[in-house]
Order: structure tokens, then sequence, then C-alpha cells
């Protein structure tokens, strides 16, 4: 492996750049390249990262080895290293885990969730129903609502487009899978708009959707903290901002003014593409007196290789100035990765969560390049549990409210927070 970073915002965005295309060819005897390509040693290499070194390979709905027995001898058939990547990148796809992303990306790669998402839906009977609209989003302005129907995304039925993403029938795939190709046939890809059928009380409704590549690039022009009073309510909202070590010093910043406030809002539900634990670490230590644990790794690698299990727990330690008040941390399904893990570390020390269920962006992410491929591997090599052993992607807020989206008209988070406090 050529390359290894950890939760290195420019490796992340080095992983969009570059070029691919899947045109397989079935002979054997001509998978090697003049250029020395080996399409062998190529698989061997991806196939040890992930069962070594991916922290989930095997869980619930995600069957690994059989993911890769499906994959390999498409994967051999490669006669270039770019053919060879888009088919790592269906591979991929199949472990229905947004943050396992394979590179170099191109144009017509779907879009990154839940960062690139504006719908969040799922297979109920045979409709693909919307569970959530992210705000601020054009789905939500055209009105696009939880509980509607979603028919086709230009112009092909929603599962077909579902199946092309994952390279597999949906018949042969868990809930949790053909879910994530659902959503990521939704999300759409590259700058172009999107040409959807929504249903409700059936009625059919054709909607072109811009491209969610706008809305990415407004929220990263925001600032990296929103502060908003309302009486001795206090709410400060992270627009994407996780990995900006900048937003450490801006809600540093904007805290003493917010101290006499009875009740904190911490609003995390568009911070998609997670962040740092520096960050988090910087903003929790306000809401703490002295030490405590926030989040629990495990490091499976160690077990797998040496038969020695590796499990640390992480603290966040006080920071001035101390906010005393009551503290609630809100979460939707566009809460990803660090947002997640903050979820569940505000709930470690004592505030209230409120919300729905969050991204499910698995584990402390690094990003490795493999050498026979070039292939950059986005993937989570820790597992990352609550301090009291739940898996972070099973955490369920106190106050579960679904979805927790606000609307143009209503909050149902802060207005249960609003009514309870």
């Amino acid at each position: 492996m050529a390359a290894t970073t950890r939760d290195d915002p420019r490796a992340r965005r080095a992983l969009l750049q570059g070029s691919a295309a899947l045109l397989l060819m079935p002979s054997l005897a001509a998978a090697r390249r003049a250029d020395g390509f080996d399409p062998r040693a190529a698989w061997a290499e991806f196939a040890e990262l992930l069962r070594m070194r991916y922290a989930y390979f095997e869980r619930d709905g995600v069957d690994g080895e059989g993911i890769l027995r499906h994959f390999e001898a498409v994967a051999l058939t490669a006669t270039s290293r770019e053919r060879f990547v888009a088919v790592l990148k269906r591979a991929a796809r199949n472990f229905a885990d947004p943050h396992f992303n394979v590179g170099p990306w191109t144009p017509g790669d779907p879009q990154l969730v839940p960062t690139g998402s504006d719908l969040h839906v799922g297979l109920v009977g045979d409709q693909v129903l919307v569970a959530a609209v992210r705000a601020g989003s054009d789905a939500a302005r055209q009105g696009i609502a939880p509980g509607s129907a979603v028919v086709d995304v230009n112009g092909v039925p929603v599962r077909v487009a579902a199946e092309r993403i994952l390279g597999r029938p949906l018949a042969s795939l868990s809930r949790l899978q053909i879910d994530h190709g659902l959503n990521l046939a939704l999300a759409g890809s590259g700058t172009a708009p999107r040409r959807l059928t929504s249903q409700s009380g059936g009625v059919e409704r054709p909607l072109s959707l811009r491209p969610t590549t706008e809305l990415a690039r407004r929220v990263a022009a925001s600032a990296p903290v929103n502060v908003r009073r309302d009486g001795d309510l206090a709410v400060v909202r992270f627009d994407n901002s996780l990995g900006r070590l900048e937003t450490i010093r801006a809600f540093r910043a904007a805290l003493p003014s917010l101290l006499d406030a009875s009740t904190f809002v911490i609003d995390l539900r568009n911070t998609p593409s997670g962040g740092n634990t520096t960050v988090a670490r910087g903003i929790m230590g306000h809401f703490v007196r002295s030490e405590m644990p926030y989040q629990l790794h495990v490091v499976p690698e160690e077990a797998r290789r040496h038969g020695a299990p590796r499990k640390f727990m992480e603290y966040v330690l006080p920071a001035a100035p101390y906010y005393p008040g009551r503290v609630f941390a809100v979460g939707g399904r566009w809460t990803g990765s660090m947002g997640e893990g903050m979820m569940i570390g505000f709930d470690a020390l004592g505030a209230t969560t409120v919300g729905s269920p969050l991204g499910h962006l698995l584990g402390a992410m690094e990003n490795i390049v493999l050498e026979a491929s070039g292939a950059r591997i986005e993937i989570g090599t820790e597992q990352l549990l609550h301090v009291r052993g739940t898996p972070r992607e099973a955490f369920r807020p106190a106050w579960f409210i679904d979805p927790a989206e606000a609307s143009a008209d209503a909050d149902a988070c802060l207005d249960a927070i609003q009514a309870r406090r």
C-alpha cells in the first residue's frame, strides 16, 4: 500500500479526483496489460485490506466474503487499472457503508451520501418511500414530503437504478444493501439536474431537482457556527464544519454571550461529511468540569492478525469557559461520522439527545492508496462505540423524533425541547 492518511480532509478531497470506466472483457488471458498491470495481484491486495483492516467487513446484512466472491471473477477480467477500480467501486457499495468509498472519482459516479444527498428513502413493501428530506434542499423547496413514494429517477425505475449502481439484482441483497443502493441512485451524479417522479395519494408528479453539488457548495461557504438566541434558549448549528479547525475558535468566541441561557442546543443535523475528533473535543470540552470519556475505540485488525484485541477509551477534557446549564444535542439522517460521535459523546456527558436515526457512517476513517491498482480506499479501520459499549451506528437518541429535519413550517425537534425543558 503506497500511502495511508487518517481523518484528513485533504485526503478526502483527493479521493474525488481522477477518472475510471467500466468496460469488462471476457478473457482472463487478456487481463494482464503490456504495462504490467496484474489484476490478480491487485485483487489480492484489495481483499487482504478488507479482511484484515476493514472494521465492518462482516455485520448484520453484509456478508463480506460473499461480496468478495461475487466481484472477484469480474475484477480478474479487467484489462486496465481504470476498469479494475470501477469494479472495486461496485464491490464497495455492496457493503452499505457511506464511509467506504473507492476513488479516483469520475463524473458518472453516484454522489457521496449523505454529503451529496437530499432525500433519505427505504424500500417498504414494493414502494420506495421517503423517510426524510434534507432541510434547505431543492427537494424540500419543491414539496417532497416524508411518506411520499419515488417512482423513477432520470427515466429509470428507482430499483433498476439501484441494481445498476450495486451491480447485482436486488433480490440477492439484504434490506440494508438495497436501501443503500436506492439512496445512492436518488443522490444523482455529476452536476446535472435530476428528474424524479414522486407519488403521493395516488397522484404522480414529475420533478426536476437541482444537483446536490449546489447545496454542498452553499453549505461549505457557511460560517463555521451559526448562533440563534430565543430568550433563554441558545441554539448553535454546525453547517458541515466539524472538519474545520476554525470551528473551535468560532464556537469559543460565541460562547460568552450564551452562558446566561438556561438551555443550550447543539444542532448537528447538517454535518453529513463528519469531521475530526479535535474539533469535537474542542466543543464538548466546554460542557464538562472534569475529564470524561466520550467514545470507545476497537481495532479489529490486531485481533485478526495477532490474536491480541485492542480497545481504548477517548476522553474530553475541560475547556474554558464552562457552560453550566441544560444541554441538548440534536441529530438526524444528515448527521454523519464525527457528528454521530458528538451525539454519542454528548449522551455520555449527560446531555439529552434528540432526533432520528443518524447517518451511519461506520468507524474511524483512513485513506489508503493501493499500490497494484492505484485505487484510493476510504474505509473505517476502527469500530466506534458509545462508552457503554453500544455500536455508534446502533445509537438511538433519547427523545426519538423521526424525521428530525425541520421543514419550512415547523421544527419538531426544537419544538419538543421548548415544550419540555
